[in-house]
C-alpha cells in the first residue's frame, strides 16, 4: 500500500471541517515519514486492506491534531504505534473478535508447549527460499491470535523494546514476554511443518 495516496486522498477528505491551526505540510510530511510502518502495523494486526486504511488515517489524524505533544521522532513513533494498535484492536472488536488476550494472558511460561520441533540447519535458505518463507510467515501471522499477533509484530518486525510493548498494550513485561514466546513457538512449529512438507 502506498501512504501517498492517502495523503493525498482520503487522509485529505479526512481534514475536512478540521480546524485550520494544524500544520498540513507537518502532518502530511509526518504521514510520508511513518505511513507505511503504521499501515503495515494495522494491516498485520486487522488482517484486513479497508480496516488498515481506516485505522491509517485515524491514527494520523489523532497526532496531528496535537503535533505539540511530542518533541522527538522516537516519542512521535511511540505514539502513532500506541493509538494505532488502539484503533486496530477497535477495528476486531467491531468485527466480533472482541479484545483478545488484554485480560487472559498468563504472566508465566508455563503453560506454553512446543508440539513439534526441530533443529533448523545450515541448509535453511537452499531449502526454502525467502519469498516462500514470507508468504508463510504471513500465513502464520493470520492464524495467530491477535494479541500475540500484535506483540511479535511490534517487537520482531518493528523492533520496539518490551518495556514499550507492554505500555501500548497495558500490559507488565512479563506478559508481553510470555505473549512473544507464544507467538514464536507457534510460528516456528507451523514454519516446521511446512518445511517438512517439502
Amino acid at each position: 500500500m502506498n501512504t501517498t495516496m492517502i495523503s493525498q486522498n482520503s487522509f485529505q477528505a479526512g481534514w475536512v471541517g478540521r480546524p485550520q491551526a494544524v500544520d498540513s505540510c507537518a502532518s502530511f510530511a509526518l504521514v510520508k515519514a511513518f505511513g507505511d510502518r503504521i499501515y503495515s502495523i494495522a494491516k498485520r494486526i486487522t488482517q484486513n486492506d479497508d480496516a488498515a486504511e481506516d485505522v491509517l488515517i485515524e491514527t494520523f489524524l489523532e497526532v496531528c491534531s496535537d503535533l505539540d505533544g511530542c518533541q522527538e521522532d522516537g516519542e512521535v513513533w511511540l505514539r502513532l504505534v500506541t493509538i494505532a494498535v488502539r484503533e486496530a484492536f477497535s477495528k476486531l472488536h467491531n468485527r466480533g473478535e472482541g479484545c483478545p488476550l488484554l485480560d487472559r494472558v498468563a504472566d508465566s511460561y508455563e503453560d506454553l508447549v512446543v508440539r513439534e520441533f526441530s533443529v533448523w540447519g545450515d541448509n535453511y535458505h537452499q531449502r526454502y527460499s525467502r519469498e516462500r518463507t514470507t508468504c508463510v510467515l504471513e500465513h502464520g501471522l493470520r492464524s495467530l491470535d491477535p494479541m500475540y499477533r500484535t506483540v511479535f509484530v511490534l517487537r520482531d518486525i518493528e523492533g520496539i523494546s518490551v518495556e514499550h510493548i507492554a505500555k501500548i498494550v497495558n500490559r507488565s513485561d512479563a506478559a508481553v514476554e510470555v505473549c512473544l514466546l507464544s507467538a514464536r513457538l507457534q510460528l516456528r512449529e507451523m514454519l516446521t511443518r511446512q518445511m517438512r512438507q517439502q
